[in-house]
C-alpha cells in the first residue's frame, strides 16, 4: 500500500468523509507529516473502494453536482491496522513513520513503540551518514555553503531524535501498569 493509500484509509477512521473532506481534514491534522494534494486523494478513493478497503455512496446537493462520501469497511480497518503495524526499516518516504504513528489508536498497543523504535534507528543511520559527510569537507565537493546545509541536515536530526525521545516517555507513562 502506497503512504498515500494507507494516510486516506487513516483520515477514514475518522467517519465519513468525501475527497474535499479528506484533504481539508489532513490540511488540519496530518499536514506537517503529510500533505496530499485534493487531485491524490481523489484519484486513490476510486482504487480503495474498487479493492474493498472503503465504501462509497452519493450524497444529492442542490445548485451543485452529487457528491461522494467514503467510509471504512471491515476489510479497509483490517487493512490499515495491518498497514500501522508493519514496520518498514529503510521506507522511501521518512514521513512514513509518524504517520503510521498518528494513527497508532487502531493497532496494538505495541505498535506505537515499534514504529518510533524502527524511526529512530533509521533517524541515527542518517545522522551517522551526514555526520561523517561533515569530517570530509574537502572530498566531493562539499566546501562552505554545502557544509551550512548539512549543518541544517544534522541540526534537524538531532532534533527528531530528541522527539523519538520525548514520545517514547509519553507512550511509556501512557502505558497502563
Amino acid at each position: 500500500m502506497s503512504t498515500t493509500e494507507g494516510a486516506v484509509l487513516g483520515m477514514l477512521i475518522f467517519g465519513e468523509r468525501s475527497g474535499y473532506e479528506i484533504a481539508r481534514d489532513a490540511e488540519d491534522s496530518v499536514a506537517y507529516i503529510w500533505t496530499p494534494s485534493r487531485s491524490q486523494v481523489y484519484k486513490v478513493l476510486p482504487r480503495l473502494v474498487e479493492s474493498g478497503l472503503a465504501r462509497s455512496r452519493e450524497i444529492p446537493q442542490q445548485k451543485r453536482p452529487d457528491k461522494a462520501v467514503y467510509r471504512l469497511t471491515p476489510l479497509g480497518h483490517r487493512t490499515l491496522r495491518a498497514w500501522v503495524e508493519k514496520v518498514e526499516h529503510e521506507p522511501a518516504d521518512s514521513a512514513i513513520f509518524p504517520l503510521k504513528l498518528f494513527f497508532c489508536g487502531i493497532a496494538s498497543a505495541q505498535a506505537a513503540d515499534a514504529q518510533l523504535v524502527a524511526y529512530r534507528r533509521w533517524l541515527e543511520r542518517r545522522l551517522a551518514k551526514y555526520e561523517d559527510l561533515r569530517r570530509r569537507p574537502g572530498e566531493a565537493g562539499y566546501h562552505f555553503h554545502p557544509q551550512l546545509v548539512l549543518g541544517h541536515g544534522t541540526t534537524r536530526l538531532r532534533a527528531l531524535l530528541a522527539w523519538t525521545d520525548e514520545a517514547g516517555h509519553a507512550l511509556r507513562q501512557r502505558e497502563p501498569r
